[in-house]
């Protein structure tokens, strides 16, 4: 099936090309564009988005009135041609530099903050920037028509502005029938062109909420009807399919889940402000994706981040509201869930659009209850999360990723991260590029940069590409006891099974609450040698120093962790930001990396073999409290 829908998105490739020259006339404009009326529209304009001086795009800053070139990557300073869309090969950085830098400025969720903020040139900006890429970007032709995911996180930024552009609309017919026919062709190109089968991720919920977004924003036309309960049907079926019953997004990358999450609240929104209510289900298993972030979150909002990440947002109202305070908020407003409050101090531009009536609800300055997290293994989502006082371990187990190729996951199967207070201590390592940085890419992803087990130097599964994967390793959880003050999982993962002597990783974790201790076994079942290594990611906030016996001390402020190993004919040894082979880095933002220190446990193995490590959740010497707090 999935052969023969690509081959039918091949063969349209003519059409579309006659298509470029003679774009579908928007057939049926209805009165609304004209007799528009904000108390009927489902997103409410206002000027209390925060203030905005600078445009920032990944690494990039710019002043909030520039003029950008939509076809120019400002990093790495190349322009793509203004040739038919579908003709573009937007993998090649040859032909468009890195499309991400392209692609982040043409969704325009900067001038969506723009129009939201206080800015009293805030309509003026707006308006000639929309009229500047409505010019600049005719039906199909650049970089900018090639993705209906982008399309649709466009037509997203464009229904938020529109209540403060309304007014330009309404006085320049000009501009707002070239917008409508934008529109029709932006909401016809992302219900021709969906994202289906192995490409069934993310992809399709944001190009289903933009459809249907738009449809509600913008009912200019007869298809809108047709449109809006084919979308509404197939976010009920995908937020069933991409959210386990415990609400953990299939693609096992947190960023996604956040991303997905923001979208599918939207959509719920919109239709919720215009009396087209989505199912109890559809809402259940929201509610469901909500929780699980609160337990993953530490108070401050610091989240373990599996997978992939390039910072993408579902809306923005104002640069200055992060995604999981403007998520919790509407959370906690949609759901009546106080605890979800607590992760934003203050009412966010996004709640105040869509949610103004219950904003009233909400005490500013009131401190919400926290989160509490409680012992949880999410066995459909493959995700343990077990507390030790105000330490929280959380546990991968869970398969590589979502659909075939698993586009977003990295090989980091067993892997764990440990939060400490408000932040995580022992970390993933992030993302750091997408298309650009291929050596590092690969590192990103690969199984070094996670805290888990390398054998033989080989990653766990085997990457095909960028976004792919062609063998993946696949776990089984086969214990998960709790009892009193201690719970252990026990584990495994197949991905080194395909060596000449196949080889089976188990890990079991067993963490003492009382004792405050996680034992960290783990079991290599094979018949001949290999070489091993473990690895521990450590926060940039952490200082770490060797003891005898090849013990480690990790301390950040006023905490401390004690490392130490079972097997004294190991390698050990801390490294900080090495590159050959590369190792010590960690990316929170796209395209941006800092040097970590990190663990590395090296040692070679005859048959089956079990390593030990235990980490002992101390407090620092009382000679270096101090210290540690000043940083």
């Amino acid at each position: 099936m999935e052969m023969l829908w690509r081959a039918r998105q091949a063969s349209s490739l003519p059409l579309d090309y006659i298509r470029k020259s003679r774009p579908i006339a928007a057939s049926v404009v209805g009165s609304h564009i004209v007799n528009w009326k904000q108390a009927q529209y489902p997103i409410t304009g206002h000027h209390r988005g925060g203030n905005y001086e600078v445009t920032r795009v990944f690494d990039l800053e710019f002043p909030a009135d520039f003029e950008f070139d939509w076809h120019h990557d400002y990093r790495n300073d190349k322009t793509v041609p203004k040739s038919f869309s579908r003709r573009l090969d937007i993998r090649s950085t040859d032909v468009v530099g890195d499309i991400k830098y392209i692609w982040e400025i043409n969704r325009h969720q900067h001038l969506s903050a723009i129009a939201f903020s206080g800015r009293p040139d805030a309509v003026h900006i707006v308006s000639g920037a929309l009229r500047n890429w409505l010019s600049n970007n005719p039906y199909l032709i650049g970089v900018n028509w090639t993705s209906s995911l982008e399309l649709a996180l466009r037509i997203i930024s464009w229904a938020i502005s529109y209540p403060v552009l309304y007014s330009v609309m309404e006085r320049d017919p000009q501009l707002r029938d070239s917008f409508a026919q934008s529109v029709y062709l932006h909401l016809t190109t992302i219900r021709n062109h969906m994202s289906l089968y192995s490409s069934a991720n993310n992809h399709l919920i944001g190009e289903m909420a933009g459809l249907y977004v738009g449809a509600v924003c913008f009912p200019w036309w007869n298809d809108c009807d047709q449109w809006r309960p084919f979308v509404k049907e197939t976010l009920e079926r995908e937020i069933q399919l991409q959210f386990a019953s415990d609400g953990i997004n299939r693609e096992q990358a947190t960023s996604y889940q956040l991303f997905t999450a923001e979208l599918l609240l939207l959509a719920m929104l919109v239709g919720r402000n215009s009396a087209d209510e989505f199912s109890g289900t559809f809402t259940a298993r929201l509610r469901m994706a909500l929780d699980y972030l609160a337990n993953i979150a530490t108070p401050t909002g610091d989240l373990p981040w599996f997978g992939d990440s390039d910072d993408a947002r579902g809306f923005v109202f104002s640069q200055d509201d992060d995604a999981l305070p403007v998520v919790m908020q509407l959370g906690a407003l949609v759901f009546n869930e106080p605890r979800f409050a607590a992760f934003a101090p203050g009412v966010t531009a996004a709640a105040q659009a869509l949610m103004p009536s219950e904003c009233r609800k909400l005490n500013v300055g009131e401190v919400a209850p926290m989160p509490r997290t409680t012992t949880r293994f999410l066995r459909d989502g493959g995700i343990a999360v077990i507390p030790c006082g105000d330490w929280k371990l959380v546990m991968d187990v869970g398969p590589l990723g979502y659909t075939e190729i698993a586009a977003h996951g990295h090989a980091d199967a067993l892997s764990l991260q440990l939060a400490v207070g408000d932040q995580y201590l022992i970390v993933d390592s992030g993302t750091y590029a997408y298309h650009s940085h291929p050596v590092w890419r690969s590192y990103f992803r690969g199984t070094a940069a996670h805290n888990t087990a390398r054998v033989d130097g080989l990653d766990q599964s085997i990457a095909a590409g960028r976004f792919l994967w062609s063998t993946k390793a696949n776990t089984k959880v086969t214990e998960f006891l709790e009892r009193e003050n201690l719970v252990r999982i026990s584990a495994e993962q197949d991905g080194y099974l395909r060596l000449p002597d196949p080889l089976l990783h188990r890990r079991t974790a067993t963490i003492d609450q009382e004792e405050k201790y996680i034992l960290v076994e783990d079991t290599f079942v094979c018949d001949k040698e290999h070489d091993v290594e473990i690895f521990w990611h450590l926060s940039e906030r952490a200082i770490l120093r060797q003891q005898p016996h090849q013990n480690v001390v990790a301390e950040a402020g006023d905490h401390a962790m004690k490392f130490s190993f079972s097997m004294q004919t190991s390698e050990v040894s801390i490294i900080r930001g090495a590159e050959d082979p590369i190792l010590g880095w960690r990316s929170l933002a796209f395209n941006r990396k800092h040097p970590i220190p990190t663990i590395r446990i090296a040692f070679h193995i005859s048959g089956k073999t079990t390593f030990a490590t235990k980490i002992d959740l101390t407090q620092p010497s009382t000679g270096r409290q101090d210290h540690f707090s000043k940083q």
